[in-house]
């Protein structure tokens, strides 16, 4: 699927859990929890797609964007990839690729 990101978004590649290890069935709640204390480890996001007035960030740079947008990013399913979209004035660091 092509697509075109508009504005000022970018989109970054949500990072996947580690698989559990355990037949301890979590609810919504705890699940949404144990996401939350991982994103504070989130700091080497890959950018997925730039929108059309983005700078200085590209696809396939690494970035670390604050805690903060993570917790409030759009949540986007393309065919099972999840993606992350935010403003690119949340992204503090740029690691060019």
């Amino acid at each position: 699927m092509k697509f075109k990101l508009r504005g000022n978004r970018v989109l970054l590649d949500k990072p996947v859990q580690p698989e559990k290890k355990t037949d301890i069935i979590l609810n919504e709640s705890d699940e949404k929890e144990i996401e939350k204390s991982m994103m504070k480890k989130w700091t080497n996001l890959n950018v997925h797609a730039v929108g059309d007035k983005v700078e200085g960030i590209k696809v396939g740079d690494k970035v670390y964007a604050n805690t903060n947008a993570l917790h409030s990013a759009e949540i986007i399913d393309f065919n099972g990839n999840i993606k992350m979209m935010i403003k690119d004035f949340e992204i503090a660091m740029v690691w060019d690729q």
